[in-house]
């Protein structure tokens, strides 16, 4: 497969191009569009592009012929709808970060663009593509917790990925991104609709910036964490321990989001001068810092999710009741627990009653804890754990699950151009739709307080 890569940042260039270096088998990238000249240099020489194929802007790549049986879209959150739309008129198959648009006019324009095109659109929900997610998926169609009664599912960012993206980082402010839940969790609104298999009848969301406003600074503190701050000991999210003292030995993200210089004096030089060594309490940020939303659907099925900034867990935890058993996981183990009401087909009960465990703890109950490890779960704490981590090596394998489906899918469609094999893709543009209406209802509920019909 021939693909050219819009915007060349960590997800464009350190997620989906860098698969085409590691698997080049199946895929080769081709034309790079990228503004930032430094990104755009980086990506033509790891790919051996020719100058010819290689631009400033996506409006220079997409202007001509089509130069690439697909294109990856990877630019920020309000320079999505344009090359998706344009991409979509020259016929080529895309894969576009989410979230897709950041409005709802914008996504029924993009929606109507791509249906008169009709070309495969698949969007980056990664989440559907980790074993984690679908090991889930599959214990609720088999049955094994009966039927599903409610679903709560958080997302845990943690407070320095939180601080990093979100205070004083890209997504600090809706009007220049996205709001938190759209930017950050249309992932986990996506899998929960998947998981639950319809979209909900009403939401209602809350969620404020309590923390990370002026008049919570500590007493005496600048505008920057490098101005000599008093309360440098005490702050969690003092910026040089975090970005020198605790990844030093690292010279990815987060780190190349600060800097492309990342010695200890390029560090601290970015900090002096950039967004990220600013005090987190003297942003222009307005991204919540925890939100909550409820879904409520039409068979009585309800459905939570919380996002929030202070947790030191960087992960996402589910919980599925139901008639028949419950379903407990963490992405970051990798380890799925179901707990059956009854046996399991075939098993007999014997020993104590359930409620009356034993010293260590069993009950008696046959197979009262299946638990499921799922292969080689990569987050992004691991990422900051261990130096030599890749971007690609996020998401629980999400990232690469993604990138393979959606080529096998390109290539099916050079092999059946007349087929629809694109209606296959767990994330098609339309199904994604799903989650983003979710979230614009969520935003517009935790603004007013009312609760929205969908």
């Amino acid at each position: 497969m021939t693909l050219g890569v819009i915007g060349a940042g960590h997800r464009g260039a350190e997620a989906y191009a860098d698969y085409c270096l590691r698997h080049p088998d199946q895929a080769r990238v081709v034309a790079v569009a990228e503004p930032d000249p430094g990104r755009r240099a980086a990506m033509a020489a790891a790919h051996g592009l020719p100058s010819d194929r290689v631009f400033t802007s996506w409006e220079d790549m997409l202007a001509g012929e089509r130069l690439a049986e697909a294109v990856v879209v990877a630019t920020p959150d309000r320079v999505r709808s344009g090359p998706v739309g344009a991409a979509a008129d020259l016929g080529y198959a895309i894969l576009v970060e989410k979230p897709v648009a950041v409005e709802p006019g914008q996504l029924d324009e993009i929606l109507a663009r791509v249906a008169a095109a009709d070309v495969p659109v698949a969007v980056a929900h990664v989440l559907r593509y980790t074993q984690f997610f679908r090991q889930i998926k599959r214990l609720l169609d088999e049955g094994a917790i009966g039927r599903l009664i409610h679903l709560e599912q958080t997302e845990d960012p943690g407070y320095w990925h939180f601080v990093h993206s979100y205070v004083r980082g890209n997504w600090r402010r809706s009007d220049t991104s996205s709001p938190l839940l759209l930017a950050k969790s249309c992932h986990d609104l996506d899998v929960i609709t998947w998981l639950v298999g319809a979209a909900p009848d009403r939401v209602y969301s809350t969620g404020r910036l309590t923390q990370f406003r002026s008049e919570n600074a500590p007493a005496g503190a600048p505008e920057r964490c490098t101005d000599g701050c008093p309360a440098a000991a005490s702050c969690p999210f003092y910026a040089p321990r975090f970005y020198v003292e605790r990844l030093r030995e690292r010279n990815t993200w987060p780190v190349t989001a600060v800097t492309a210089d990342t010695s200890e004096a390029g560090r601290r030089k970015a900090l002096e001068t950039g967004p990220y060594g600013r005090c987190v309490y003297r942003c222009d940020n307005d991204a919540v810092d925890h939100q909550v939303v409820v879904l409520d659907y039409a068979d009585g099925t309800t459905a939570t999710l919380r996002i929030g900034a202070f947790t030191e867990a960087n992960t996402r935890t589910v919980r599925l009741l139901g008639s028949h058993g419950e379903i407990e996981a963490r992405l970051d183990t990798g380890v799925v627990t179901l707990r059956r009401f009854l046996p399991r087909p075939g098993a007999e009960l014997g020993g104590a009653p359930r409620w009356d465990r034993d010293a260590e703890g069993r009950s008696g109950m046959p197979d009262d804890e299946v638990i499921t490890t799922v292969t080689a779960p990569v987050d992004e704490a691991d990422l900051i754990a261990e130096p030599g981590r890749r971007e690609s090596d996020g998401h629980a394998g999400g990232d690469d699950g993604l990138m393979r489906e959606f080529l096998a899918m390109v290539w099916e469609r050079r092999e059946r151009p007349d087929a629809t094999p694109h209606a296959t893709l767990p994330t098609t543009l339309a199904n994604a739709a799903v989650s983003h209406r979710i979230a614009f209802a969520a935003e517009e509920s935790r603004r007013t307080g009312a609760v929205v019909t969908l």
